[in-house]
């Protein structure tokens, strides 16, 4: 069915997905803050058993995983339907396509002829000749900065959860520590 046509979608629906879409990011910090919140130790914990512990570290990594699995899901949703949106957006005509950054780059040449034009024209030339292209626009088409930045981010990341794994290791030893003195002091 090459020749099937898509039912076009009204702009209400789209906002209705777009609303989905922000309940979802909503869910993604609330995934990410239950991930990290299974890696530091409850107050509760404190006066449980090396066995309740132990059973503890397990469902907390049972507990991570699921986190992490939804959050990555969630993610990888959002992605997927935004995208969606901006190719609509495009396919309306709201957006302008995807263009090199060759055909974007103003040459010498444009630069003089649009000059002369514009003094002998008396047409109004906004944004340097590139009409209402938003600048803003331009740098969400290049990838490296986000690439960049999402690199950072998972490095700050992992550096959050090695010290909170760190500190938590610490106070286990600390506790061990002062379990072990405790019972070596006789009760006077």
């Amino acid at each position: 069915m090459a020749g099937a046509m898509r039912p076009a979608v009204s702009a209400s629906d789209r906002i209705a997905q777009l609303n989905n879409i922000d309940k979802d990011v909503a869910k993604l910090l609330q995934y990410a803050g239950t991930a990290i919140k299974t890696m530091t130790n409850s107050p509760s914990e404190s006066g449980k058993s090396q066995h309740d512990q132990a059973q503890s570290i397990e469902q907390r990594k049972s507990d991570f995983s699921a986190s992490s699995s939804e959050y990555f899901g969630t993610l990888a949703s959002i992605d997927v339907r935004l995208r969606r949106h901006i190719i609509a957006l495009e396919n309306a005509g709201i957006l302008p396509s995807e263009m090199s950054a060759a055909e974007l780059q103003p040459t010498q040449t444009d630069v003089k002829s649009s000059q002369l034009s514009t003094a002998s024209n008396k047409t109004t030339i906004t944004n340097g000749g590139l009409g209402n292209l938003d600048i803003g626009w331009l740098n969400s088409r290049n990838d490296h900065a986000e690439k960049t930045m999402e690199a950072e981010l998972w490095g700050e990341a992992q550096k959050l959860v090695q010290r909170t794994l760190d500190n938590k290791l610490r106070l286990e030893d600390e506790n061990d520590a002062t379990t072990s003195d405790d019972r070596a002091m006789p009760a006077g």
